[in-house]
């Protein structure tokens, strides 16, 4: 694995008189920075030299047309998943890679573990996503650690009051920081992957990690009071098509004590969301208008990351709609600068790009009433009965339809009923 130079063998250096030897590795070892990039290159020549096109927008997928069908493969480092409607194609493709990397071990059917989440697939064309295992093992740590078992029983994750500060709170014990710290960031690994109904409220106690207070540990119990309650629960992704996309933004104005607004955004195919995002706005804004708009410019990225990335793998989208609850923020979108006065050119320079996107028809925008608006859930701590009914669409136990009407076009809308919203 390793040599020295035999010409620099004499030429030894020394350091406060001790020696000290360089060499030179000759392969790469697990854990050097450029190990992972000399293994993506080696993998991803392979599937070159057998004929699959990496996907510009995401490179670590790979797609050959096969027999007539599209054969796919993603991977992590070097955790795979491949995927095509002949199972003999699949054994092909296997046998390939297996010839270049001896010592597959490959995993088949219906309900496989691919790192460290749990899949299973459906004959109606869904799958769930759980890390039932990983909570089951993370509550039982914390139960441990603290002496005592949580059983407070709540309805949700975070109370009305997630975004508030008691400053006078005394800070959390050397002890007691740490477990927060390390348990936020589990959570957050588990949000990512089968949990998205814990965005909210981990996004707002990951702000927290380095200075967390007694307060802040009170909200910290009772997301790990809700997640014990809600352990078995896992994900669920469908899609009605996979040419129909729908976007839905929402922001809460000057929410944070350095009043600034919190974005709330997701994106689906009308069972269970495929993204989300719940943040802190990055700058502040003088309006509910212009906060709209700011949290639509934050959001949009995804929007315009997601119909790239489907059309190279071969659905280009037929509908691609943003939906928004705000108004005066749709004119402002729509029509850019003949809608700016002067109360809003502040933030036009820098967000009026969603406008481009409208006008080249790259996107939609239509209007969702308050009520129905799921990206709601994102945007704040949502209470009572709604919590449950945005829950349920967020994880996929319900389309997307149950709380989302038929959109209503704005020259058909009555104002009068939007302002009740």
């Amino acid at each position: 694995m390793c040599d020295v130079n035999p010409e620099y063998k004499e030429d030894i250096i020394y350091e406060n008189e001790e020696p000290v030897l360089y060499l030179q590795i000759l392969k790469a070892l697990y854990g050097m920075i450029e190990s992972a990039l000399l293994w993506y290159s080696l993998y991803t020549e392979m599937l070159l030299e057998n004929g699959f096109k990496l996907n510009p927008v995401d490179r670590c997928v790979a797609n050959k047309e096969i027999n007539g069908k599209q054969c796919t493969i993603g991977w992590y480092v070097d955790d795979n998943f491949l995927s095509h409607e002949d199972t003999k194609v699949m054994d092909g493709v296997i046998d390939m890679v297996e010839s270049y990397f001896p010592g597959l071990q490959v995993e088949r059917g219906k309900v496989l573990n691919f790192l460290g989440m749990e899949l299973r697939f459906f004959d109606n064309g869904k799958a769930s996503i759980g890390t039932v295992q990983y909570l089951k093992n993370m509550i039982k740590d914390l139960e441990e650690e603290l002496g005592f078992e949580l059983v407070q029983q709540y309805a949700n994750p975070a109370g009305n009051n997630l975004f508030k500060i008691d400053r006078k709170s005394r800070k959390l014990d050397k002890k007691k920081a740490d477990i927060f710290r390390r348990y936020v960031s589990m959570v957050l690994w588990t949000m990512k992957r089968s949990r998205p109904d814990m965005e909210t409220t981990v996004s707002f106690l990951m702000k927290r990690v380095s200075e967390p207070l007694r307060d802040i540990w009170h909200k910290f119990i009772r997301m790990m009071c809700f997640i014990k309650q809600t352990i078995n629960d896992v994900r669920i992704i469908g899609s009605d098509s996979l040419v129909d996309m729908l976007t839905m933004v929402d922001s809460a104005h000057a929410v944070h004590e350095n009043m600034r607004g919190h974005t709330g955004g997701l994106i689906t195919f009308r069972t269970g969301v495929v993204d989300q995002k719940s943040s802190t706005q990055k700058m502040n804004a003088r309006s509910s208008t212009d906060t709209e708009q700011i949290g639509t410019s934050e959001y949009l990225p995804k929007n315009i990351y997601f119909s790239m990335f489907f059309e190279h793998q071969g659905y280009k989208l037929r509908t691609n709609y943003l939906c928004k609850d705000n108004s005066s923020e749709i004119k402002l979108i729509k029509n850019g600068s003949d809608s700016a006065t002067w109360n809003s050119k502040h933030v036009a320079v820098k967000h009026f790009w969603v406008t481009d996107r409208i006008k080249n028809g790259d996107i939609e925008v239509q209007y969702c009433p308050t009520k129905q608006m799921v990206a709601d859930y994102y945007s704040k701590p949502v209470q009572g009965a709604l919590f449950h009914i945005f829950r349920n669409a967020i994880i996929g136990w319900t389309h997307i339809k149950t709380v989302f009407e038929d959109y209503v076009p704005p020259e058909e809308r009555d104002e009068g009923a939007r302002s009740k919203d």
